[in-house]
């Protein structure tokens, strides 16, 4: 699949919105997917939700596409990454969530819009922060490990936004919880001389 030039111009929007319908909280965070919506549902009620988030998706591709949007981002990297680290009962729900995503990316270029990934820096479970502990090289070469083989999965992504700053707070109680980990421009730069390589290596965009 052919990917967009980097130096192309990006016009790009969130696509998260198609994930909320029928969410009914008190308290709804609406910056990222709602992940603990479906971690709380056994797969096959997973799989008929994502049956009408694909007709939501392409309703909302075909509207920003015809107002001049070229790109669309969803959350996120974590959820769809293969890891051997990873607890079993994520390990199958990631696998579900990879099979149901590939469904959502093949609408969104059916309606000729490019597709980015967020991911926090950086997302783990218990059994992932329990391996790379307070390590910043095992986290870093974890971060870079993990996009590598994210890219190579998945050839119709054409970037990841990565967002430094972000941490969950405690009162989440998804699987994956993002840790604040770069905590100076120092960490930062020695980060992205990290995983720069790999974007330019798989001809994404960072």
């Amino acid at each position: 699949m052919d990917l967009p030039a980097l130096d192309s111009p990006l016009y790009l929007i969130d696509a998260i919105g198609p994930f909320f319908p029928g969410y009914e909280r008190f308290r709804i965070n609406w910056s990222k997917l709602p992940w603990i919506r479906f971690q709380e549902m056994e797969a096959e009620e997973l799989r008929e939700s994502f049956l009408q988030v694909r007709e939501d998706m392409r309703t909302f591709c075909r509207s920003v596409a015809a107002i001049g949007y070229n790109g669309v981002t969803l959350d996120d990297v974590p959820h769809l990454a293969r890891h051997h680290y990873l607890e079993d009962p994520v390990a199958a729900r990631v696998e579900v969530y990879r099979e149901e995503f590939r469904e959502l990316f093949r609408i969104i270029h059916e309606e000729g819009l490019q597709i980015y990934l967020t991911m926090d820096i950086l997302t783990l479970t218990p059994a992932l922060e329990k391996q790379l502990g307070k390590s910043e090289k095992k986290q870093r070469e974890f971060l870079t490990g993990l996009l590598d083989r994210f890219f190579t999965d998945f050839p119709e992504v054409a970037g990841v936004v990565l967002r430094i700053g972000e941490s969950d707070g405690l009162d989440v109680k998804e699987d994956f919880r993002s840790r604040l980990v770069l905590k100076s421009p120092a960490m930062v730069n020695r980060c992205l001389k990290a995983i720069l390589p790999v974007f330019e290596q798989h001809r994404r965009r960072c």
